[in-house]
């Protein structure tokens, strides 16, 4: 197992972030696709069509976040958890 960490602009952006992206009990994720990247911000689809921005740090976290999601959408990667401290986020793969 691999664990990203990623910087978001706050507490409340890390906890989203976090909750957006947690795994479920059958081991997918709610994610659909990735509607924007605007500067910091990142904009997440879920597969129930609903759509959440995430502030992040800087624009080179979007980015970085922005490639392990389209990894993880394309199905090379996979997501078992993800947790927040403060105003971090961790990831952690399989």
């Amino acid at each position: 197992m691999r664990t990203f960490e990623f910087e978001c602009d706050d507490r409340y952006e890390a906890e989203k972030l976090a909750s957006l992206i947690s795994g479920q009990k059958d081991s997918k994720v709610w994610l659909a696709g990735i509607s924007a990247v605007v500067g910091n911000e990142i904009v997440i689809q879920l597969k129930d069509k609903s759509s959440h921005a995430v502030v992040m740090m800087n624009s080179k976290e979007v980015d970085r976040l922005n490639l392990l999601l389209r990894n993880v959408l394309n199905g090379i990667e996979n997501i078992h958890s993800s947790d927040f401290e403060a105003s971090t986020v961790k990831i952690v793969l399989d």
